[in-house]
């Protein structure tokens, strides 16, 4: 991951800018509730219409706010990652080019092209989230926890029950999830290579009449790849509701 501080140091201001939108954001989800519960404890509770109206139209100001700052950083994010993903497999393909045959001998032909194309588009999407989720998440979630525990310090029991559970599926998501993706990168490799080999000598397998063998060939990685992709997708939908349990059971005790 060293190589890749160079073209995170290029756009280095628009990705800090865009964080602070992104905090921005986060800022305006957290204070509505907190100004929700203002409306019902203060202003419904005393009939207390003018309070009503008031923090009515700055929860609508405050919305307002977040939806530019979300603007904002949405386009940032995608100039930030859509640059570094074209820089990155414009400096890849270079680095291709100028390797030696022995070394181009020692990859598989399927694999530089994953690299190419799907690889880096992984980066760039990767890029993209940690823009968005990877750092609004964590700031919501802890921004949550504070309010909660401020309104009602009872609610720390439950919550220290609750996030470790949630933290350990997180971690063992993660930890199954990554050999069975890594045999999904291989399964695609071998469909890039099965193409390409095909498109390479297409002449040839219209002359000896090859195509059915081709068609059969090609549907078999296919159709591993397929199987590869949804198992490791299954997988990681287990756990999506086990998360979803946990959390409705904390709130459900709360």
């Amino acid at each position: 991951m060293q190589f890749l501080k160079k073209y995170v140091k290029k756009y280095w201001i628009l990705f800090c800018t865009a964080v602070f939108f992104l905090i921005c954001e986060a800022l305006c989800d957290l204070m509505q509730p907190m100004m929700m519960s203002k409306i019902i404890d203060v202003g419904v509770a005393h009939k207390n219409m003018e309070y009503v109206l008031k923090m009515g139209g700055l929860m609508l100001l405050i919305t307002a706010c977040g939806a530019v700052a979300a603007s904002l950083r949405s386009i940032l994010a995608s100039i930030v990652s859509q640059n570094f993903g074209a820089e990155l497999r414009s400096d890849l393909f270079r680095k291709i080019q100028t390797l030696s045959f022995q070394s181009i001998n020692e990859f598989d032909r399927a694999s530089l092209i994953t690299r190419l194309t799907n690889d880096v588009t992984q980066v760039q999407n990767f890029i993209n989230g940690l823009m968005r989720i990877f750092v609004k998440a964590p700031l919501l979630a802890i921004g949550a926890l504070i309010m909660a525990v401020r309104l009602d310090p009872q609610l720390s029991v439950v919550l220290a029950v609750v996030v470790p559970i949630v933290i350990i599926f997180i971690i063992t998501n993660m930890r199954l999830g990554f050999p069975l993706f890594m045999k999904v990168q291989k399964a695609l490799d071998r469909v890039n290579g099965i193409m390409r080999e095909y498109l390479s000598g297409v002449r040839v397998v219209k002359a000896f009449n090859r195509f059915q063998f081709e068609v059969e060939k090609f549907s078999v990685a296919n159709r591993h790849l397929q199987e590869r992709s949804t198992s490791s997708i299954r997988m990681m939908s287990i756990f999506s509701p086990a998360i979803l349990l946990t959390v409705n059971f904390g709130i459900v005790a709360i």
